[in-house]
């Protein structure tokens, strides 16, 4: 099973580039050494690549509307209040810029939580916060045996006469008259597995830890690499100003360093790929 570790940095470093700097071109990077990483993960899906883009457009949309700044005017137009109807270059740009940061964050934590074993990750936040990690992989456990629960006693209420609803109000109202139910049944599994803790030892011996497997060097070393460059960036490498008027994008050091960027995600996932 993977050591997190290595995953954790790599992903760390590319949402912090993308948060350390404005320049379009290094925060697109940042976005595609992500897709390349969830791409890479085993058992993903599109679900998290969709709802990331899909928030990303949204922001990028949204933007040129809400913002008033940029001197490089494309649609003149009247400021209604909270509506701007004035569209600059800058507007448009930082939208886009914000959009691709919002994507990165959400991509690169879908594919570090596909990649590490749940196991392996509950131990390394467990020697932080023991009792939340412990908090957490409880609820994680029991979130799809609260879901089989929900739909047993859906049979249930149907098998007992009850007419299936239609539309959303019905559906809503229905689920209400679930929810006591629900609820006690939860809790009783609650105690249940209290119960069973406390009778295998829970709390009354010091914990006990999985073997470790060791961390991927190399795939560490990159990882730091990139949370090293994100520092640069911070410290003023690569200065880009969106505002008032926009640098020009294509710049030969952001285009080498949204290269090296590039090619440590496409390293990165080739080796993290695969089985975990």
């Amino acid at each position: 099973m993977r050591d997190p570790k290595a995953p954790l940095t790599v992903c760390v470093g590319l949402v912090a580039i993308s948060l350390a700097t404005d320049q379009p071109v290094v925060v697109a990077a940042a976005l595609g050494a992500s897709v390349l990483l969830y791409l890479a993960a085993p058992g993903r899906h599109g679900l998290m690549l969709r709802v990331a883009l899909g928030s990303a457009l949204l922001l990028a949309v949204l933007n040129p509307f809400l913002a008033i700044a940029g001197d490089r005017v494309l649609v003149a137009g009247p400021n209604l209040g909270l509506l701007d109807l004035e569209i600059t270059v800058e507007e448009i740009l930082w939208g886009v810029v914000s959009g691709m940061r919002l994507a990165t964050a959400i991509i690169a934590t879908s594919a570090f939580l596909a990649l590490v074993d749940p196991d392996r990750l509950q131990a390394l936040v467990g020697r932080i916060a023991p009792r939340s990690a412990l908090t957490v992989a409880l609820a994680a456990r029991l979130v799809p045996a609260l879901r089989r629960d929900a739909a047993q006693l859906h049979e249930a209420l149907l098998v007992r006469g009850a007419a299936p609803a239609d539309g959303r109000v019905a559906r809503a109202r229905q689920a209400t008259t679930l929810l006591e139910p629900l609820v006690a049944t939860s809790l009783d599994r609650g105690v249940g597995i209290a119960e069973a803790m406390a009778a295998r030892g829970y709390g009354g011996a010091p914990f006990t830890a999985l073997p470790e497997d060791p961390p991927e060097r190399g795939i560490l070393v990159l990882g730091l690499g990139l949370i090293a460059l994100a520092l640069l960036l911070v410290a003023g490498l690569l200065p880009y100003a969106v505002y008032p008027q926009a640098a020009p994008i294509a710049e030969p050091a952001a285009l080498a360093a949204a290269v090296a960027i590039l090619g440590v995600g496409a390293v990165a996932a080739r080796a993290l790929g695969g089985a975990r």
